[in-house]
C-alpha cells in the first residue's frame, strides 16, 4: 500500500548518506571546507533532520526531545546547536526537496495527476515578516512607515496544483519583487508543465519569456483590464480571438537584459478568452490553441484550480508558523522556508493515501471528508525522526495512515468569503520573537 512513499523515503535517506559519505559533496552544502570534519554531537546528517523538525518551541526543549527521539542519553546546548547550523548551506534543502518531489514523480507513475497531459503549476508569490534586527534587515529589506520600519522577504512558488506539491520555491530580498522570480524560474519551467499566472504577471515579457524557450511552454495568464487590447476585447464581446501583443518600451528594455534583441514592431501572437463570472469579465491570455484541442469552455475550471497555491501559503503561515523562525540570521531564515518547503511536500504525498482511504470508506457521510491539514501535520512532524532512523518504515507509514484516516473535516463545497485587505504585518497567526517561544 505505501511502495511510493517507502521509495521516496528510501531515495531522501540515500540523499544524505550519499552526502555524509563523498567529501565533495558535503562541502557543497557547507560554509568552508573544514566544516563537518570533526567528530560533533550533531553531525551533518542530525543537523539536517533537527532543522527539518522545524523548532518552534525553546530550542533547549526541541534539542532536549530531538536526542531522545534518536534513542541516545546525550544532549548539546543551543549555542552548540547555533553554530552547527551556521556551517550548512540552505541550498541541502533546496536539493533535498528536489530529490523528494522527483521521486514522487518517477514512483508515482500514471498515479500523478494531469490536466490533458499536464502538470498544472499556479505561480504566486508571498512575503514573510522577520525579525527587525540589523543582519536580516541589511540582506532583505523591507518596508517603512512613519514610526518604524518592517523587515520583510519575498517568497515565490510554482505550486502542482492537482497533486499538491511546490516544485519551484524561491526567496529573495522583499525589494527584489515577485516580477523578478517570476522571470527567473521561466527557464526551469518543464515542456509537461502549464502554468497559471494572475494578472499581476499580465505583461509582454512574461509572455515572450514562455513562447520564446527552445520549446514553448504553455501559459494562462489573467489579464489586467486596463491594457488598450483587452479593453478592446471586452467591448466586442466575443468568446475567443487571436490578437497581437506589442511591446512596451519597458518590454524591450527587459528582454534586452535578459539576451533578446527585439524592437516595436516584434509581434506575439495569443488567444484571449473571456470567462463570465457572476459579478464581473475575466479575460484569459494564453497559447493553448482551440485547434490543438482547448475550447473556450475548458478555461473557467482549470483557471480556477489556481487558488490552490494561496491554500497551500496559507497552510505554510497558520499551520506550519513559517513565520516563527528558529534563529535569527539570513542562514537560519533561508534554511527553515526551504525545510518548510520539504515538510510541507512531503505531508502532501503521504496524505494522499489517506484520501483514498476516506473516499471509499466514508461515502455515507452528509458532506464529502478530508484529512485534517493541522493535526496531520503536527502527527508528521512527531514521527519524523522515526522515518529517517527506523528501519520499520512501513509501520510507521501505516501508523501515520491510520491516524490521517481518523482526523477528518468536511469539504463545504460553495462556499465564499468577502476578501479582506489587512495590514501587510496581521497576515499571519505567528512571529519570531527575539526573547520569547513557547517551551510546551
Amino acid at each position: 500500500m505505501f511502495d511510493v512513499n517507502v521509495k521516496i523515503i528510501a531515495e531522501l535517506k540515500n540523499f544524505i548518506t550519499i552526502a555524509t559519505a563523498n567529501r565533495d559533496i558535503l562541502n557543497r552544502f557547507s560554509v568552508s571546507v573544514r566544516d563537518f570534519t570533526r567528530t560533533r554531537k550533531l553531525p551533518f546528517d542530525k543537523l539536517v533532520l533537527l532543522i527539518s523538525k522545524l523548532c518552534k518551541k525553546t530550542l533547549s526543549i526541541e534539542l532536549e526531545k530531538f536526542f531522545e527521539e534518536l534513542g541516545t542519553p546525550m544532549n548539546c546546548s543551543v549555542s552548540a546547536f547555533t553554530q552547527q547550523r551556521a556551517k550548512l548551506e540552505p541550498l541541502f534543502f533546496y536539493l533535498w526537496n528536489l530529490v523528494l518531489q522527483r521521486s514522487y514523480y518517477f514512483y508515482s507513475g500514471d498515479g500523478v495527476k494531469r490536466w490533458k497531459g499536464y502538470r498544472l503549476l499556479a505561480a504566486d508569490g508571498s512575503s514573510i515578516s522577520l525579525v527587525n534586527i540589523p543582519a536580516l534587515k541589511q540582506h532583505f529589506g523591507g518596508q517603512s512607515n512613519q514610526q518604524t520600519d518592517f523587515v520583510m522577504a519575498k517568497t515565490f512558488y510554482h505550486y502542482d496544483v492537482l497533486n499538491e506539491l511546490i516544485v519551484l520555491p524561491q526567496i529573495k530580498p522583499y525589494r527584489y519583487g515577485e516580477m523578478n522570480m517570476a522571470y527567473d524560474a521561466v527557464d526551469s519551467i518543464e515542456e509537461d508543465m502549464l502554468t497559471l499566472y494572475d494578472r499581476n504577471f499580465s505583461n509582454y515579457k512574461m509572455v515572450a519569456l514562455h513562447m520564446w524557450q527552445e520549446k514553448e511552454r504553455k501559459f494562462v495568464i489573467r489579464a489586467k483590464e486596463t491594457q488598450n487590447f483587452i479593453k478592446a476585447f471586452i467591448d466586442s464581446g466575443e468568446a475567443d480571438a487571436i490578437v497581437d501583443m506589442k511591446p512596451t518600451q519597458a518590454a524591450i528594455t527587459g528582454l534586452r537584459k535578459s539576451g533578446f534583441i527585439i524592437t516595436k514592431d516584434t509581434l506575439l501572437p495569443v488567444r484571449l478568452v473571456r470567462v463570465e463570472l457572476p459579478h464581473t469579465i475575466e479575460v484569459l491570455i494564453t497559447n493553448l490553441w482551440e485547434e490543438e484541442g482547448h475550447p473556450v469552455e475548458e478555461f473557467k475550471d482549470s483557471y480556477a484550480s489556481r487558488w490552490g497555491v494561496e491554500t497551500n501559503i496559507s497552510v505554510q503561515k497558520n499551520i506550519l508558523q513559517l513565520e516563527s523562525f528558529s534563529g535569527l540570521t539570513v542562514h537560519s531564515v533561508v534554511q527553515d522556508f526551504y525545510a518548510t518547503i520539504m515538510i510541507t511536500n512531503l505531508h502532501s504525498i503521504f496524505i494522499k493515501d489517506a484520501q483514498k482511504t476516506i473516499d471509499r470508506t466514508l461515502q455515507d457521510r452528509k458532506y464529502p471528508m478530508k484529512v485534517n491539514k493541522n493535526k496531520s501535520l503536527g502527527k508528521l512532524k512527531i514521527n519524523l525522526v522515526s522515518l529517517f532512523i527506523d528501519h520499520h518504515v512501513e509501520a510507521i507509514l501505516q501508523k501515520l495512515h491510520d491516524h490521517f484516516v481518523r482526523e477528518v473535516i468536511p469539504i463545504r463545497k460553495g462556499r465564499s468569503f468577502k476578501r479582506e485587505r489587512k495590514n501587510v504585518q496581521s497576515r499571519s497567526k505567528h512571529k519570531t520573537f527575539t526573547n520569547f517561544k513557547v517551551s510546551y
